[in-house]
């Protein structure tokens, strides 16, 4: 008879390991035929409705960065998100300490929110929320079941549950990683536009000017600049020109470039004081920014038929005139903007003779290293200049540039780069 016993249990267990694979095999199926997050949630959903009895789930995901759990739920065609922060509710709580939750009677638990049943004419009864956890025993995610048909939530579920919680596991962080590169995707090509809008708001230099030629260049080290020029026609008939740089790089400075370039543009022709120029703009920046950005700004007034430029230079690295055959450098008349509170600036004017080279430049290039973490700097970059003194504008700023990138040797550049070349004609 125990003989028999065996003989008889042994083809019982067979059974239940076939069924046992065979569910696997089904969850596995169902699970990785796709990595969409809401697509993904009505087969988990469908697969425990099918094999536990509910009526009801939503797979939660769990979003450490803004500690929130979070849903996509296909309704009518479309796909609602929702969020929840962890610790609240139930689905929030199982979500931060991991313990799973069952519930005969859901109102016996004052985490349970009944107001969601009353909007939605809904009527939860009982419910199973448990974590799932990747193979290194993370919480990924949080499943909610609402409503057993038969009977109550007990042993044999949360076997089932366990049975497949890696297969939920694998399909949840696969799901989350793909949502990652799209949302990469998406920020590349929103940046990728930024750098071509930005692009075009950096004018053309100007040209027809009586005895003055102009160049300009600005190459970003990444999608978007905080690197800045401009170029503008003043009531008095002199010509307005600016070079800036915002501290920081990237989408943060970049805004508050394309705010400072707007400002400049509707401000300079108001009032041709390039001191009273440089307190308005102080204050836009810092209103702005609250004191987190501040900008090094040049701007200067110049008259091409004297040659004279009045100049501010707030905190920019000093522009070289290339006079006489020297580098003369145009030394800060104040501090940048939106620096510090109550700052003045002052005025200063020099005269560019017949021949004489003007170049405005940002750090991006002073502070270029080589593939030793040698740094270009000052002193280079005026030796540099004084070679080029006499050629066109635009010949100086390929010189400048092509010395600059040898020296750098395929190194990633750091920073931006802007040059700004006036020469007057001899």
């Amino acid at each position: 008879m125990p003989a028999q016993d065996a003989a008889g249990a042994a083809p019982g267990a067979q059974r239940r390991e076939i069924e046992r694979l065979r569910v696997l095999v089904e969850a596995s199926k169902l699970i990785n035929s796709s990595i969409e997050p809401s697509v993904l949630y009505t087969s988990i959903v469908s697969l425990a409705r099918d094999h536990l009895g509910v009526e009801r789930g939503t797979l939660y995901f769990v979003d450490e960065a803004r500690r929130e759990i979070w849903a996509r739920i296909p309704a009518e065609g479309d796909v609602s998100e929702i969020r929840l922060p962890m610790f609240k509710g139930i689905a929030g709580t199982v979500g931060a300490t991991g313990e799973t939750v069952i519930l005969d009677d859901v109102s016996t638990d004052p985490r349970f929110d009944s107001s969601i049943d009353r909007r939605s004419g809904y009527q939860t009864r009982s419910m199973l929320c448990v974590p799932i956890r990747n193979r290194s025993q993370k919480i990924v995610g949080v499943l909610q079941l609402l409503n057993k048909r038969v009977g109550t939530f007990g042993k044999a579920d949360l076997e089932f549950l366990e049975l497949i919680s890696e297969h939920v596991a694998i399909g949840m962080e696969n799901a989350t990683l793909h949502l990652s590169l799209l949302e990469k995707d998406r920020m590349q090509q929103e940046l990728s536009l930024g750098r071509e809008i930005q692009g075009r708001l950096l004018p053309e230099p100007p040209r027809g000017i009586a005895g003055t030629e102009i160049a300009a260049r600005s190459v970003a080290c990444f999608e978007v600049s905080g690197d800045s020029y401009d170029f503008l026609a003043l009531p008095s008939g002199s010509l307005g020109l600016s070079i800036a740089d915002v501290s920081g790089k990237g989408v943060a400075a970049a805004l508050v470039m394309s705010s400072l370039q707007a400002a400049l543009r509707v401000a300079a022709p108001l009032d041709e004081s390039p001191a009273r120029l440089a307190a308005r703009l102080d204050r836009l920046i810092r209103e702005m920014t609250t004191g987190r950005k501040y900008v090094t700004f040049f701007f200067g007034c110049y008259s091409p038929s004297e040659g004279r430029l009045r100049y501010v230079n707030a905190g920019h690295n000093p522009p070289l005139l290339l006079q006489d055959g020297q580098a003369i450098p145009l030394p800060g008349t104040g501090v940048p903007i939106g620096l510090l509170p109550n700052a003045t600036w002052t005025e200063a004017d020099v005269v560019l003779r017949p021949g004489a080279t003007l170049v405005l430049y940002t750090d991006g290039l002073t502070e270029a290293c080589s593939s030793g973490d040698e740094e270009f700097g000052a002193d280079r970059f005026a030796a540099l200049t004084s070679t080029l003194a006499g050629r066109s504008a635009p010949e100086v700023i390929d010189g400048i540039l092509d010395a600059v990138t040898a020296f750098e040797a395929g190194s990633r550049p750091a920073d931006d780069k802007t040059l700004v070349v006036l020469r007057r004609e001899a």
